[in-house]
């Protein structure tokens, strides 16, 4: 049974005329009637009774044609639910971000994605990269906005924004004086990080290697606030995204000479790069290859304003200390 074929059948069941529905379908009337013929083959007998006046529904075309209308109505109705879908207009998508920069990223993007796109509805999973990479390659995830730490086969990026990261240290440090530091200032100091299996520990930990800075780890935690709060009551010193500087607490410091990426292309493997003496993390969006969610879900043409970055088109900031 064709699409076409149901076209044809109710274009005769409202016209009364084979001429008039070729005519209305544009096709010539013998491909019309030979179409019409088949369907009736297919469902075993006549659904219409041909004679000199044109043409009228057997008790069999009267009980089918409210079917096959009903069966175009719902395939043009899932031809546009698909559109829209393709388009952003209606749909669900599941969003992954990691929590160290959830609470920050996600407010101001959702809050403008949805009111450009009112019909999608967002469920968002937070978790370490690796575990979001696997949640994408699993489809448990349509996309999520990652460092390069979960990124790997089977899975697309398109860099978001930059930004510096920052050391962390209590105040009254030795060294809280400074305005920038080089890494290698930090040799012999006690460590706060993320738990093992976060990206931002590994970002981390194999900057201090390339560093050859040693370190002593004295606390983990699941939550880069833990880590600040760890820092400020004098407990050691960190590394943390400048997104999440806050206005009181540790006395932050720019990292000097070398830098950080968290990037798309899993820059880690490569040796650092020095950009203008500030270390630097880019956050990316990541999708697996089959994924038909399009990037246009999260900007990929952020500016930065100060530190953090601007979506769609003009600055709106996070509304985050400028640091």
């Amino acid at each position: 049974m064709e699409i076409h074929q149901l076209r044809y059948f109710l274009a005769i069941a409202q016209t009364g005329s084979f001429t008039a529905a070729a005519r209305a379908c544009h096709v010539s009337q013998p491909s019309l009637s030979s179409q019409v013929a088949k369907l009736e083959g297919e469902l075993g007998g006549p659904l219409l009774e041909r004679s000199r006046q044109g043409a009228r529904l057997t008790k069999r075309g009267e009980l089918f044609r409210p079917r096959a209308a009903e069966a175009l109505r719902q395939l043009e109705s899932g031809r546009h639910e698909l559109a829209e879908l393709a388009g952003l207009q209606r749909g669900a998508v599941t969003l992954g971000c990691m929590p160290t920069s959830g609470a920050y990223l996600l407010p101001p993007l959702l809050k403008a994605f949805g009111q450009a796109h009112p019909e999608i509805r967002v469920s968002l999973r937070e978790s370490s990269s690796p575990d979001l990479a696997k949640a994408l390659r699993e489809s448990e995830a349509d996309l999520a906005i990652m460092d390069e730490a979960g990124l790997g086969a089977g899975i697309t990026s398109e860099a978001l924004f930059s930004e510096p990261l920052l050391i962390a240290l209590p105040p009254g440090h030795r060294l809280a004086g400074r305005q920038k530091l080089a890494l290698q200032a930090l040799q012999g100091e006690s460590l706060i990080v993320m738990k093992s299996g976060h990206g931002f520990r590994k970002i981390v930990l194999d900057a201090l290697v390339r560093a050859g800075v040693e370190m002593r780890v004295v606390y983990e935690s699941e939550e880069i606030e833990t880590v600040q709060a760890l820092v400020e009551a004098g407990l050691g010193v960190s590394l943390v995204p400048r997104m999440v500087q806050r206005g009181a607490g540790p006395v932050y410091l720019e990292l000097t000479f070398r830098t950080l990426f968290r990037t798309s292309e899993a820059i880690l493997e490569e040796p650092p790069v020095e950009r203008g003496g500030n270390y630097i993390q880019t956050m990316s969006c990541a999708v697996t290859h089959c994924c038909s969610t399009p990037f246009s879900f999260i900007p990929t043409s952020c500016k930065l304003r100060g530190p953090f970055p601007t979506l769609w088109g003009e600055p709106q900031g996070f509304g985050l200390p400028a640091g």
